[in-house]
């Protein structure tokens, strides 16, 4: 169905105490072709209508209503199992906004925005189109249809294959860096994301085999990369677990396969995801800073998602700091989002590191973290992963560009 048809048949209620907040809304949604508006004053007569079985696909809701709240609007929607998508309004501080919309997700509800008043029709136009883009259950991944034969088997006869992610310098859109991203080639699942097997290997003690497989593989093919039109300065990264710094020789053992294929260890850079508490800090110092020593950058992924940033920053020599997607993604529309990033790029700027964006997708994520000074942008906008092959066709297709 064509997007105008579904805004012509999209069921909207607006629950809201301010009469000209309805009258501009229904302007708005009638310049877009939706029709079907309700208001509602009350948020007790709203959540009736749900519980009474009238079936609305969005519903707007004010934070601060005299009778009922738009805190206890949610709650009620959740008990109802809504399974509509909302949008939050308010005048209210955006953090206040942000937390409310983080309880509605919480509470299993979709949430397109969570928007200081006035809304515009240029945002309102986004998150319609946003309610009727194709998404993916959010269904948290499992692994445990998935053996430890299976990943064994999967490691040693390499159907475990690295995939590659550009990385453009903000600055002149030339390609920087690539980051090494794992994906099992599945003969009946398809292209399996690493969410739904690295947990199993961690646990199981297998996380080093896919490691070394990854370097064993990644290596050869980056040197060939790095011939590709001169990208002799060409970069690359590739994940490494915490669980693995506990192996006293691993950067002799990274060290001997970058000699191996005749690869810089300036070249490399190895990403640890900030979101896994490192357990013994004795010998995972001794490791980092061996690899330092060595010439390896050091990268900290998902920063100010997980545990005691700043703690590690100040114990890590970390060379790369990577500003996590959930606010490169939020930024453009969203304060707090912009603060965060604003603030991790002068730290990093601080301690001479380096900034890669993190799920840059659209122009305005480009615009927003190219000005508040980012080093580099990774996201969809510039590529998805790509196997080896068709990343040799990407690099052929930009540097033509």
């Amino acid at each position: 169905m064509a997007l105008k048809n579904q805004f012509e048949t999209l069921n909207v209620l607006v629950i809201d105490d301010d009469d000209f907040v309805h009258d501009m809304l229904i302007h708005e949604f009638n310049q877009l072709g939706v029709k079907n508006i309700q208001v509602e004053a009350s948020g007790v007569n709203a959540v009736k209508r749900v519980q009474n079985g009238e079936c609305f696909e969005l519903i707007i809701i004010d934070l601060i209503m005299p009778d009922m709240d738009g805190v206890e609007v949610l709650r009620h929607l959740s008990e109802y199992q809504f399974n509509g998508a909302v949008i939050l309004l308010s005048g209210q501080d955006q953090r206040v906004l942000d937390t409310t919309a983080a309880l509605a997700g919480a509470q299993h509800i979709r949430v397109l925005g969570a928007i200081p008043k006035p809304i515009t029709i240029d945002i309102l136009t986004q998150k319609l189109n946003q309610l009727f883009e194709e998404t993916t259950p959010n269904i948290p991944p499992s692994n445990d249809d998935i053996s430890l034969e299976e990943l064994k088997d999967a490691i040693a006869n390499d159907k475990i294959v690295p995939f590659y992610q550009p990385q453009l310098a903000f600055s002149t859109k030339r390609l920087k860096s690539v980051e090494v991203l794992a994906r099992w080639v599945h003969p009946t699942r398809g292209i399996v994301s690493p969410a739904s097997f690295i947990a199993l290997a961690e646990e199981t003690g297998m996380i080093d085999a896919v490691t070394r497989s990854m370097f064993r593989q990644a290596l050869p093919q980056f040197k060939e990369l790095s011939s590709i039109h001169g990208h002799s300065d060409l970069h690359i990264s590739i994940n490494l677990s915490t669980d693995s710094l506990c192996a006293i020789d691993l950067p002799e053992q990274i060290e001997d396969l970058a000699k191996m294929h005749g690869i810089c260890c300036n070249n490399i850079t190895l990403e640890l995801t900030e979101s896994r508490l490192i357990q013994n800090l004795v010998s995972t110092l001794d490791v980092l800073l061996r690899l330092r020593l060595k010439g390896f950058g050091l990268s900290i992924d998902d920063f100010g998602t997980g545990y005691s940033s700043f703690e590690q920053l100040k114990k890590i020599p970390f060379t790369e700091l990577k500003v996590d997607r959930q606010f490169v993604s939020d930024a453009t529309n969203n304060k707090t989002s912009k603060a965060i990033i604003e603030s991790s790029v002068s730290l990093a700027k601080t301690l001479n590191m380096q900034v890669v964006a993190e799920g840059v997708e659209t122009n305005a994520d480009w615009e927003l973290a190219k000005n508040l000074q980012c080093d580099l942008a990774q996201g969809y906008l510039v590529s998805k992963p790509l196997p080896f092959r068709d990343f040799v066709h990407w690099i052929d297709e930009h540097t033509t560009r």
